[in-house]
């Protein structure tokens, strides 16, 4: 693996944020689509960015990148005050925080762990409770906008924790995010990013229904598109999933079916914990399942699941809109 020799500096994060001084040093393990483009985005920004990823030829091409490759999780919390884990999954997380040589062997008192993974809330906050009791700081924070927006820096990234841990970190966050809010306590992020991905795979979906039918009875999809993005049904799935990814039948936005599968079954979680019936949810998740047997890769795919059961495909302009993910 290529690593590059740099200087340490001493890790007294929150004493040099609070004379105003931001330290330009931050950790990203987990260099997938999300990664990788948060990763360059910071270096783009004049960050010095600490790599970790099982994956050894990802963190090569981050290294080419001007990022610095460390051997192990506890190596890179060590060595940068703050560190941001873009996993697959919450067990991921827990092992990579509390494994053998992860992140928590490595953090002291002044980092702080951004989780911006698509957790289960009860899983970030039990992670949570495990480093505050070893006087270890957390944050969850995921994000919301894909890979395009990933690579242009204007992510949605929405803060769980403690509004002081935010506002410490909140400069740094503004280099890859547009638009960045505190919305509550630990497990608020993850929350709120399930239940805006539920709201999300349902407009797809019933704007897939909706047009596969339409071009049944013989409408233009294009037609049906620009009235629809005009009028009340319009969303993010009908002004840019559709025009950028599925009407020129790209589906490729880099957010998996399979994800979307997950997030849907952490919201529908979620509100099981609480003992509330979403039908809507339940019903919208049945689908997304059905198309996952399918084999499907990318989420906007739905879409192919829904025109296999209609009997139609759409076919529309090829535009050259930026999808957005999740």
């Amino acid at each position: 693996m290529s690593t590059r020799t740099v200087s340490r500096s001493s890790g007294k994060a929150s004493s040099d944020i609070k004379q105003g001084v931001t330290l330009l040093k931050i950790g990203v393990i987990g260099l997938g689509n999300m990664g990788s483009r948060i990763t360059q985005r910071f270096l783009e920004a004049g960050v010095e960015v600490g790599v970790y990823d099982i994956n050894e030829q990802a963190m090569n091409e981050m290294v080419a990148a001007g990022a610095v490759a460390e051997r192990t999780p506890a190596q890179l919390a060590s060595n940068y005050p703050y560190v941001i884990t873009l996993l697959p999954n919450a067990a991921i997380v827990t092992e990579t925080v509390l494994g053998e040589d992860g992140l928590a062997e490595g953090m002291s008192p002044t980092s702080l762990l951004i989780e911006m993974s698509t957790s289960e809330p009860s899983s970030t906050k039990e992670l949570h409770a495990i480093l505050t009791s070893k006087g270890l700081r957390m944050i969850d924070a995921p994000v919301s906008g894909g890979v395009s927006k990933a690579r242009n820096g204007t992510l949605t990234i929405m803060v769980g924790g403690e509004e002081v841990d935010f506002e410490e970190v909140e400069p740094l966050l503004r280099k890859i995010g547009e638009n960045v809010m505190h919305v509550g306590a630990i497990g608020a992020g993850h929350t709120i990013k399930a239940l805006n991905n539920m709201v999300s795979a349902t407009t797809l979906a019933v704007t897939g229904e909706a047009i596969a039918l339409g071009v049944k009875l013989g409408l233009d999809p294009n037609k049906m598109l620009s009235v629809i993005n005009t009028s009340t049904g319009r969303s993010a799935s009908s002004e840019v999933k559709f025009p950028g990814q599925i009407l020129n039948r790209k589906f490729d936005s880099g957010f998996s079916l399979d994800l979307m599968v997950k997030d849907l079954t952490i919201a529908n979680q979620i509100a099981e914990s609480e003992n509330v019936s979403l039908d809507i949810a339940a019903a919208n998740l049945q689908v997304w399942k059905q198309a996952q047997k399918e084999k499907f890769a990318d989420h906007t795919m739905i879409v192919k699941h829904i025109e296999n059961k209609v009997e139609v495909e759409i076919n529309g302009v090829q535009d050259t809109a930026n999808v957005i993910s999740s």
